[in-house]
């Protein structure tokens, strides 16, 4: 069976710290939530992919949230990942009313767009950073990110292929490595080098392939520290939505139930689709009214 995941490496006698990723298969079953365009596809890809990187740096119990904010008011972008490599990303409505050709990402972007992470770093403690967007693209902003606010050299390489006349992510694959204390700026460069000397980010006949066989061999050794399955995830359930519907108006909830057909109801951050039989939209009915009937 298909499946993404991540392995973490150190290289470079210990000074480098890599983190290897196949999310082809997540992000195919984002895509298939809800209809996007090419450049909706792009943004949402593109911050999940680095959401999912950045869950090979975090520890037991540490998770984060991701949001990417735009030149353009309420159009948005967020992301959450933890240490497990539960990964989750969904964009704001705001985007599905933006002209569906004629913009690029960068554009949308602009040149106010902004990063905020906010990480739980253990003990109730948070973190959270801020920073501008100045290449536009999420990839080197993320890199940007955590050079400017955690002052650690980061360099984040994404290489996402979406195949739109199939409605296919043919490819997605990723890399970050980050300096460790102690290592020479110099080696990030020796990192860039040895992937571009690879054909880890650019074949897309290796999906299968163990991932033991994709990774570098770079001067001082490497080792992989641990692989992990990166796998969707959302907390949403049918009993969490069902307090929408309680958030109608009486009279609403009584015509749905007597238009004795199913109301579905979407998970906002997965686009989960969730079903209410007349049968249970009048027990919401009874819980409205302050009294509970058994069919």
């Amino acid at each position: 069976m298909k499946s993404s995941w991540i392995a973490k490496s150190i290289a470079f006698d210990g000074k480098v710290r890599i983190i290897f990723m196949d999310n082809t298969h997540l992000l195919q079953q984002i895509f298939n939530r809800r209809t996007m365009g090419p450049v909706l596809k792009e943004a949402l890809g593109r911050t999940v992919s680095v959401a999912g990187l950045i869950a090979g740096i975090l520890k037991e119990p540490q998770q984060m949230s991701l949001k990417i904010k735009t030149s353009s008011p309420g159009v948005n972008i967020f992301a959450d990942a933890d240490a497990s490599g539960n990964v989750r990303g969904y964009l704001s409505e705001e985007w599905f009313q933006l002209p569906s050709e004629g913009l690029s990402l960068g554009q949308i972007i602009g040149s106010r767009g902004n990063i905020q992470v906010v990480q739980e770093t253990g003990a109730n403690r948070m973190f959270t950073g801020i920073t501008d967007m100045p290449y536009a693209n999420i990839t080197d902003d993320i890199s940007h990110y955590y050079g400017q606010s955690e002052q650690t050299l980061t360099w984040v390489t994404l290489n996402l292929c979406i195949d739109h006349e199939k409605q296919r992510v043919s490819s997605s694959r990723g890399i970050l490595a980050q300096l460790l204390p102690g290592g020479n700026p110099g080696l990030m460069q020796q990192v860039k080098e040895m992937v571009d000397g690879s054909d880890f980010m650019l074949s897309r006949h290796q999906k299968d392939q163990a991932h033991h066989e994709l990774l570098l061999c770079p001067p001082g050794g490497w080792a992989i520290l641990e692989t992990k399955p990166l796998q969707w995830y959302c907390e949403c359930s049918k009993e969490m939505l069902s307090n929408l519907l309680l958030g109608l108006e009486r009279e609403e909830l009584a015509s749905l139930v007597l238009q004795a057909e199913p109301a579905e109801v979407v998970c906002s951050h997965c686009g989960e689709k969730y079903g209410f039989s007349p049968i249970e939209i009048q027990s919401l009915l009874d819980i409205f009214q302050g009294r509970r009937t058994i069919p």
